[in-house]
């Protein structure tokens, strides 16, 4: 495995890709070096989608009875995101469990993470957990992990690093005021149900 960069060290790559102290809505936002970078990556991804397909191919064949959502959005966001979800139990049809995992086109770092949706009529419950997850969640954890280091060699960041603030920096979107975004935010996506 591919040891996880440090806070600082992602950070200080943060600071190549979104520009210091803007508001997505300040023209110099869309029009600086950063953000012209971050787009150029974007675009070049979009255009180049081979490795992540065939990963997803893996994936399905790797999880027989699961369901798949390659919800990726490399128009606004600089990661690939899949959902793998758990088998549901027999009278549970309302439950929607998954686990997600996010992959940076910024650095070569993932996260998984779960999430439950229940709504059976009477109550509705939903959460986003991170690692250590669930017992329930961790069989389909340890297979996506596995197949995202031996795939594309990407370390997986530890929560505390991926909830390190970064005061200065917003994502595009303008969803985070400045003082808020989070590396995980920043390298990922700040959209994570």
């Amino acid at each position: 495995m591919t040891p996880a960069p440090s806070a600082h060290a992602l950070g200080q790559l943060l600071h190549q890709f979104y520009p210091s102290g803007l508001w997505p809505d300040d023209p110099a936002y869309d029009a600086s070096e950063e953000a012209q970078r971050l787009a150029r990556l974007k675009a070049s991804a979009r255009r180049d989608t081979q490795a992540w397909d065939a990963f997803v191919q893996h994936v399905r064949e790797a999880f027989p009875g699961c369901r798949f959502w390659d919800t990726t959005l490399l128009v606004h966001d600089p990661c690939y995101r899949l959902r793998v979800s758990l088998p549901k139990p027999e009278r549970e049809e309302d439950r929607r469990d998954a686990v997600v995992c996010l992959l940076s086109l910024l650095a070569p770092t993932y996260v998984i993470y779960a999430s439950h949706f229940l709504d059976d009529g009477r109550v509705t419950e939903s959460w986003t957990r991170y690692p250590p997850l669930p017992p329930e969640f961790q069989p389909q954890e340890a297979g996506l992990a596995s197949l995202i280091e031996s795939t594309f060699h990407f370390a997986r960041l530890p929560e505390e690093v991926l909830f390190t603030p970064v005061p200065d920096l917003t994502t595009p979107g303008g969803n985070l005021a400045l003082g808020k975004a989070r590396l995980i935010d920043l390298l990922f996506t700040p959209d994570r149900p």
